[in-house]
């Protein structure tokens, strides 16, 4: 029988989250189907184009979250 598998289920592989099983039947759905494929090839790419940015606050910005995170826990 023949696992459906959700979009959740392919960012586990994606990031390497599955059990050894999970990683298994996996790749058989992937060889046989080619809709799941490229979903995959889709999110693959997706998180290419994440890696790609960096986000850097301004250091007033961090400044201000500091000096509230400190007077929290003073409070």
């Amino acid at each position: 029988m023949t696992k459906t598998f959700t979009e959740n289920d392919l960012l586990r592989f994606l990031y390497d989250e599955l059990n050894e099983d999970e990683r298994l039947e996996m790749k058989e759905s992937l060889s046989a189907d080619m809709e799941l494929r490229t979903k995959l090839d889709e999110l693959e790419e997706a998180k290419s184009a994440l890696d790609v940015f960096t986000m850097k606050a301004p250091a007033d910005v961090v400044s201000r979250i500091l000096y509230a995170s400190k007077n929290l826990e003073s409070a």
